[in-house]
């Protein structure tokens, strides 16, 4: 139980390392994603390779929000990162864990997950055939408040209350529940619409799951106080901001994956470095829909923010974000098929194609490739 705490961002984006697609410096291709040799392409031969991929479909996981995996390729998008590498990219709205099945179907090619939990979840359910290719988080995004003068003190305390939840308990909840032995049957479940924590607690609910980029600063801003249980204080393996596609995409177009992921990582960078202008950008799309999910500038500069700062304190030194975290997604997976979330373990190694994200990087910088 932790009062909420602003996490300041403390390292930075390396700076980006310009190479020719040939150099005797190119990463390593032999990554579990693909046999392309993708590596000794020339920058002409990977320009020809992704235009033939045709136009790829971004869909996001959460409209036009400034969350990690969603400003960052907005943000490519408009400085042109996806254009110097021969991409079309169209970048659409849409919403965790629907969008899943989309990739799955073919009407899009590219996605995030909330979490590896999801993307596993998604999987098990309908054999979508998803792989993860690049994770942002190596945390929970989730966290759960519950009103200060409550009668919660404890996650023991939940037995017997009501807990709010939106469509279904995050899995890193759930996680978090399982760990201290709360029985998710011990408590009520009541379903809410929307998320103004405001109006959810006025309910009268003794407890209510929320994005640490979100609600929290809806909270403050109102002037109400709560406890807060996050599950990077219980030690829960758990992840977020989780880029996918599907392996058979995957296959047939390895470097216009690549080349996705690494105009992607540019576009965080970008979006460390001049948050304002990125958020400008997310808004610029946000405002040409019409808005119907009531974004402000505020709301949507504290959710990148808080979600960036989180990115780099959860990166390993050494690393550049986004780099999958295998040890970490498997520790995730055999925890929640502990609590009960999947009947037996998934084989979620099928679902991770490492090597991907790490050919984009020279230790934390970004290799841009020429001609």
């Amino acid at each position: 139980m932790t009062a909420v705490r602003t996490r300041v961002v403390a390292s930075l984006i390396g700076a980006v390392l310009v190479v020719g697609a040939c150099s005797d410096d190119a990463a390593d291709s032999d990554g579990a994603s693909t046999d392309a040799d993708t590596a000794a392409l020339s920058f002409d031969e990977r320009c020809a390779a992704n235009e033939a991929a045709g136009t790829i479909t971004f869909v996001s996981s959460f409209d036009f929000a400034a969350a990690a995996t969603i400003l960052d390729v907005i943000v490519a998008d408009a400085e042109g990162y996806f254009e110097d590498y021969c991409l079309d990219v169209d970048i659409k709205p849409g919403f965790a864990p629907g969008n899943g099945g989309l990739v799955a179907e073919g009407q899009a090619q590219i996605s995030s997950a909330g979490s590896f939990g999801e993307l596993v979840n998604t999987n098990v359910q309908g054999d979508a055939g998803l792989v993860a290719i690049a994770q942002y988080g190596k945390t929970a995004i989730e966290t759960l408040v519950v009103p200060a003068d409550g009668s919660v003190t404890t996650l023991d305390d939940l037995a017997g209350t009501t807990v709010g939840v939106k469509g279904d308990l995050p899995y890193s909840l759930q996680a978090m529940l399982g760990i201290v032995g709360v029985e998710r049957s011990s408590f009520d479940e009541l379903l809410l619409d929307g998320f103004d924590p405001v109006a959810h607690l006025d309910l009268g609910i003794d407890a209510l799951p929320v994005y640490k980029s979100n609600e929290p600063a809806q909270l403050d801003a109102a002037g109400v106080a709560y406890r807060e249980f996050d599950p990077l204080d219980f030690d829960v393996p758990a992840s977020f901001g989780v880029f996918f596609t599907s392996s058979d995409f995957l296959a047939d177009h390895p470097t216009a994956v690549e080349d996705f992921l690494r105009a992607a990582f540019l576009g965080f960078a970008f979006a460390v470095d001049d948050p304002e202008t990125a958020v400008g950008y997310a808004f610029d799309r946000i405002d040409a829909a019409g808005n119907p999910n009531f974004f402000s500038n505020e709301g949507e500069g504290f959710r990148w923010v808080t979600e960036s700062a989180l990115v780099l304190d959860t990166t390993a030194s050494g690393e550049g974000p986004g780099l999958l975290d295998s040890e970490l997604l498997g520790a995730e997976i055999e925890l929640l098929t502990e609590v009960g979330v999947f009947d037996e373990v998934p084989d979620w190694r099928s679902m991770v194609a490492d090597g991907v994200a790490d050919r984009l990087y020279d230790g934390t910088d970004v290799v841009e490739l020429r001609g």
